[in-house]
């Protein structure tokens, strides 16, 4: 059984901290079907972090956000927010030069542009959490972190790589490509019954998707990662702003 779910703890192994078991011989065929199980690992850190939000119920709005918000960093390890800070530095120290930016974010140091990357990014889930309980909608914590991640895997299915030899590219060439447009077709279709006012998302997609382009001029793993934290944001900003548009 371990061994038919080792895409499943791969991916996990991979995207979270939590434990899983531990194998002798991992392929890029490996790698490339744990990718398809992303939303799924998605599913089980929003699972997570709606647990925490019940202590809504008898405790501040502003303390329930930050302990789901120290969770969904600590359930990632930071990968993703690692990815945001190091493109924030591409991005400053490039200025419009595709390889001097990829340079930068292969230097493993973090500097004043992942830095103030890294705090707004802190900040502004940590505010967007706190409206978010506040109004009634933490039960997105559980899909949430699953859109971005499904967002995150059709960037990797629509944009070239801009790394040679990066981790990403490796993962990317065995990904199971007809699973990656079942997800995306649930996650499209699941917005579109709940609440429909999410689909100018797919706007925001967009936008962030040509950042990346004139920045490197293709996606690496860095990038990907900058694409799900923005989307997290996004989707909470969305389902905040609609609320306070309908009533």
């Amino acid at each position: 059984m371990t061994q038919v779910l080792k895409p499943f703890w791969l991916a996990l192994q991979f995207f979270t901290r939590w434990p899983t078991p531990q194998f002798a011989e991992v392929s890029e065929q490996d790698m490339g079907r744990a990718l398809a199980w992303l939303p799924v690992i998605g599913l089980l850190i929003g699972g997570v972090l709606w647990g925490v939000s019940l202590l809504n119920s008898g405790l501040p709005s502003t303390l329930v956000a930050l302990l789901v918000l120290v969770l969904w960093v600590w359930q990632t390890g930071a990968l993703h927010i690692d990815g945001a800070a190091d493109f924030a530095d591409g991005w400053l120290a490039g200025c419009g030069h595709r390889e001097r930016a990829l340079e930068v974010m292969k230097d493993s140091r973090i500097g004043t542009g992942g830095g103030v990357a890294i705090g707004l990014l802190l900040l502004a889930k940590w505010v967007l959490l706190v409206e978010l309980l506040n109004a009634d909608l933490a039960l997105w914590l559980l899909v949430i972190p699953l859109l971005a991640r499904v967002s995150s895997l059709v960037l990797m299915m629509t944009t070239d790589y801009a790394s040679q030899n990066g981790m990403a590219e490796s993962m990317f060439r065995c990904v199971n490509r007809p699973m990656v447009w079942i997800w995306w077709a649930l996650s499209v279709g699941f917005v579109l019954v709940l609440q429909p006012g999410l689909v100018v998302l797919i706007a925001v997609w967009f936008w962030v998707r040509w950042i990346i382009l004139r920045t490197l001029g293709g996606m690496n793993g860095d990038s990907a990662g900058m694409m799900t934290e923005l989307m997290e944001l996004f989707v909470m900003f969305g389902l905040i702003s609609l609320a306070y548009l309908v009533y």
